[in-house]
């Protein structure tokens, strides 16, 4: 089932090469799908959710050995009216596991340019939301 337009999704980054706290932005490459699954990115609904509730799912269901850093939060929305994402046939679906608020932005192309087109206009639409020291 697509996301609704209205929601509010958020990805988690773990590198501190993906986003730059000096510009205030994230970068493109923070953006990358985990080697099990390339052809898709793992995203979370937010828009119900307070800030701690959102860093707790971070925590729980993302974070591994590398701690989270940052995440990227942007509307669903470019989803269906970005034309780039529309051509593409790029949608984001609700994927219930390992959470319910859980969605997957897909199919992510295997073709470099394509996929850099869509890490550029994710970056460019999100805002960065660092990790506050005491979670």
């Amino acid at each position: 089932m697509n996301v609704p337009p209205d929601e509010k999704l958020t990805y988690f980054i773990s590198s501190r090469t993906g986003f730059s706290i000096e510009k205030r932005e994230v970068k493109a490459r923070a953006f990358s799908p985990s080697k099990k699954s390339p052809n898709e990115l793992s995203v979370y609904c937010i828009s119900s959710l307070t800030e701690n509730q959102v860093w707790e799912i971070g925590k729980r269901y993302v974070e591994g050995k590398i701690k989270i850093k940052a995440r990227a939060d942007f509307p669903a929305s470019i989803f269906y009216e970005n034309q780039f994402f529309q051509e593409k046939n790029i949608k984001v679906l609700s994927a219930p596991h390992p959470h319910e608020l859980h969605a997957n932005i897909t199919p992510i192309p295997v073709d470099k340019e394509d996929r850099d087109e869509i890490f550029r206009e994710l970056a460019l639409i999100s805002e960065l939301v660092v990790r506050p020291e005491d979670t």
